[in-house]
């Protein structure tokens, strides 16, 4: 729920900003990048761990949710580049 929250409320932002709106939102969009694909990691990876070694199997779609999830990791903003951006934003806003 969390995650479904954050998604669509910045989703909503989004819809309903303006261009100048959305280019400020980019620490915010690579903060639900990053939280929702992490916490989708998790879920999935707490599944498999339930289900066990038939996880892996092909017939399993845990291991293409796996496999999904895990990919976006690979897409950009990369978590390191992320949590910059929310810092340098952070500093800003505070020296504001």
């Amino acid at each position: 729920m969390e995650s479904e929250q954050f998604l669509y409320g910045t989703t909503e932002q989004w819809d309903h900003g303006t261009a100048s709106k959305r280019t400020d939102m980019q620490p915010l969009l690579g903060a639900v990048k990053l939280s929702v694909v992490n916490k989708a990691i998790e879920v999935v990876d707490l599944a498999m761990r339930v289900v066990g070694a038939r996880s892996l199997s092909n017939s399993n779609p845990l291991q293409r949710y796996y496999r999904d999830v895990r990919a976006g990791l690979h897409n950009p903003p990369m978590d390191d580049m992320t949590i910059i951006k929310l810092a340098d934003t952070s500093l800003k806003d505070l020296n504001d």
